[in-house]
């Protein structure tokens, strides 16, 4: 493949689009490092694209993405290109195949490349046309959307109604990717995550690591109740212990605890915690505070498991402690409308556990918390896992508790 590879580009003007998508798309598909000749590629796309197909424009980005080859240049025409032909088709169907449409967003939001406009263009189109995606073509759908913090609402509620009744077709990382997916995009779909409840658990074997703790992550995060789900998650997380990562473990330790499920499969022996030692020094700060809010749980619960060791424990206080925290402009709002009734707020105040306060007064002799919640803390004006997690610690800490969701001020 070097040999070709060095055949081909002094000799790349002699190639039409479907040649060079298709070269492009072989590389990538097999594996194969080869810079020069992607750049090159790049280079010769640039100048013919609009002579490139659909699926040549569709197989060009996903083969860079999948090469994890930087063209920002290419990505910027090629999303130009590709909005500009999307929308000739408004008001009917495009040229561009339902994996076309897919192996897009996917290649994009894989890359990390910005292209709002296309992103929009292509949810319209999308959620016209979802039944005649595949099954992974939905759920790598539903994933680009989230992973570029795309919203399309529109766009997540044909996928919820079009994905709930067809998952018997979707494999186990279509599965956790389509929970990780709507939970990341802050989009509960309840009928989604009942489907999700129900077919999951016989096919947790067949998930990764990353695949269980996602789901459990995500259930937790929407506040989806499904006890079978997390004990079932629970048990095989257990049975594979040592191939589970930092993320995994941080990531399942904060689902059981924002669920409030207690898992004694997964955490009444010493394998998790031997597990997170044997991660020591690979845990970050997102992880470290993750593991925090774990062990408040514990606490809180009064079960008798093994305990983090106090060095882990301590820089897991440590991690919490320093993430720093901006008030909102409603925050500020808020406090200062507290002042103006001389109840004299302190502001940003941190509990015994390490959590913040937006702000806290003084009421008939008692310390009141006062918490803001915007748009970010609900689905809707249901609070979110993390949300409901935060108040359930304060108010088992002895807290009396105020909150002024944003739709109140």
């Amino acid at each position: 493949f070097h040999a070709i590879a060095a055949e081909v580009i002094p000799r790349l003007n002699e190639f039409n689009t479907q040649e060079i998508a298709n070269l492009a798309w072989a590389y990538a598909e097999i594996g194969f490092a080869a810079p020069m000749l992607f750049h090159a590629l790049a280079a010769r796309a640039a100048a013919v694209l609009r002579h490139f197909s659909e699926q040549g424009l569709a197989n060009t980005l996903w083969a860079f993405a999948t090469a994890g080859i930087a063209a920002p240049q290419l990505f910027d025409m090629l999303a130009a290109e590709a909005t500009a032909r999307l929308s000739e088709f408004s008001s009917q169907k495009s040229e561009f195949s339902s994996q076309n449409l897919a192996n897009t967003v996917w290649a994009l939001a894989t890359a990390g490349h910005r292209a709002p406009r296309l992103f929009h263009t292509l949810a319209g189109e999308a959620a016209r046309r979802l039944r005649e995606f595949s099954a992974q073509g939905i759920a790598n759908t539903a994933w680009a959307f989230a992973t570029a913090a795309v919203p399309a609402p529109q766009l997540f509620d044909a996928m919820a109604a079009e994905a709930a009744p067809r998952l018997h077709d979707f494999n186990a990382q279509n599965l956790a990717n389509m929970a990780w997916a709507f939970a990341k995009a802050g989009m509960p779909a309840p009928l989604l995550f009942e489907a999700l409840a129900a077919e999951a658990p016989a096919r947790l074997h067949q998930f990764s690591g990353q695949g269980l703790a996602n789901t459990a992550w995500a259930f937790a995060t929407v506040g989806h109740s499904s006890p079978a789900l997390l004990d079932a998650i629970a048990s095989e997380a257990a049975s594979r212990m040592g191939g589970l990562n930092s993320q995994d473990l941080a990531n399942l330790a904060w689902a059981y605890a924002a669920a409030d499920h207690l898992a004694p499969a997964l955490f009444g022996g010493p394998a998790f915690v031997v597990s997170l030692c044997n991660c020591y020094s690979g845990l970050v700060v997102e992880e470290l505070s993750q593991l925090h809010q774990w062990q408040v749980w514990l606490r809180e619960r009064g079960v008798d498991w093994p305990q983090l060791p106090l060095p882990l424990s301590q820089r897991c206080c440590e991690a919490f402690h320093s993430v720093e925290v901006t008030p909102s402009r409603l925050q500020s709002d808020v406090a200062c409308t507290l002042r103006s009734l001389n109840l004299s707020p302190k502001e940003e105040v941190r509990t015994l556990d390490h959590i913040s306060l937006d702000a806290v007064v003084t009421y008939r002799g008692h310390h009141v918390a006062v918490e803001v919640d915007g748009p970010l803390h609900f689905f809707g004006q249901r609070p979110t896992g993390a949300t409901a997690l935060k108040r359930r610690q304060l108010r088992a800490a002895g807290w009396p508790l105020v909150s002024v969701p944003f739709w109140e001020w």
